[in-house]
Parts: structure tokens; C-alpha cells; sequence
């Protein structure tokens, strides 16, 4: 089975393969761990008969139903690639830590050594922000480093 892998920045990623019975089906992993699943139309591909919205909780039971000890060993096989790596996405308050701030300004790297990777604003992706980059109260930093690093450049974020 082939897999497409689609990112949807400011949402998730964009999964869709075609099943075995001939099925075309999406499923939509959404930063805020929701899960959409759509069933397309057969005869036009990019037609949706249907989708379903599932909770974290209901991915998760959905998962385990279909036999998710193959995905928990993926994943374990991935954490074992990247020992030592922790990323995290963090999403700005409405006040306080970094908000109205730039990157600058928190020394996250100089104080971690983590590193701010992206900032999600929106729709827009910023890769790579500068540290004159201000945080507004919403956006989704992409943190990476150790775990240590990344729990305290979590706290510099967000107070």
C-alpha cells in the first residue's frame, strides 16, 4: 500500500491511501489531536462521500481496534533513532512569558540550548524565525533540543 503524506501547515498532516478494496480514504492528523477521516468518491477522487471527527480519546480507541500495537511499535523504533531529541509544540498564551516579545528576548537558545525551529501563526508557517521575531499570543513554536532544554525553553515561552 502506498501512503501519501500531505503537511498542512497551521493544521496538521494529510494522510490518504487507497484501500485494498478499492477505497480512497484521508485522514487528517490536526496539531490539536483531533483526527478527521474522509471516504472519497470512487468515481471522482476528489469528491468526499463522508468524514468522521475524532477526539484524541476516540483516535486512540479507534487505534487500538485496528490493531495500533503496529504504530506504538513504529514509534518506539522511531524514539529509539532520535534517542535524546525531545520536540514540542508549544502554543502562546494570551499574556505573559514571551507574548509581545521577541526571541531575542527569552536567550532561549543561550539559556537552554534549545532551539525555536518554526513559529505557526495562523496559516502561515514561519520556518526558521529570526530572534527579532515577535510572539503574539496564540502562535505555535516548534521547540527542539534535549528534554531538559525543552521543558525550560517551554517555561521562558510561556511564564
Amino acid at each position: 500500500m502506498e501512503l501519501f503524506e500531505t503537511p498542512l501547515p497551521g493544521v496538521g498532516v494529510r494522510y490518504e491511501f487507497t484501500a485494498e478494496g478499492g477505497d480512497h480514504v484521508g485522514v487528517v492528523v490536526r496539531r490539536d489531536g483531533k483526527r478527521d477521516i474522509a471516504l472519497y468518491d470512487r468515481e471522482d477522487p476528489d469528491s468526499c462521500r463522508g468524514t468522521i471527527e475524532l477526539s484524541e480519546g476516540d483516535a486512540s480507541k479507534v487505534a487500538e481496534l485496528l490493531g495500533g500495537t503496529n504504530i506504538t511499535a513504529r514509534l518506539e523504533e522511531l524514539k529509539h533513532n532520535v534517542e535524546g531529541l525531545a520536540i514540542e509544540w508549544v502554543t502562546m498564551p494570551d499574556g505573559g512569558g514571551l507574548v509581545g516579545k521577541t526571541i531575542g528576548d527569552g536567550r532561549i537558545r543561550t539559556e537552554t540550548s534549545a532551539s525555536v525551529v518554526a513559529v505557526i501563526r495562523g496559516e502561515a508557517a514561519i520556518p526558521g524565525p529570526e530572534p527579532t521575531f515577535s510572539l503574539a499570543p496564540g502562535d505555535t513554536v516548534l521547540v527542539m533540543g534535549s528534554a531538559t532544554a525543552v521543558r525550560q525553553a517551554t517555561q521562558i515561552l510561556t511564564g
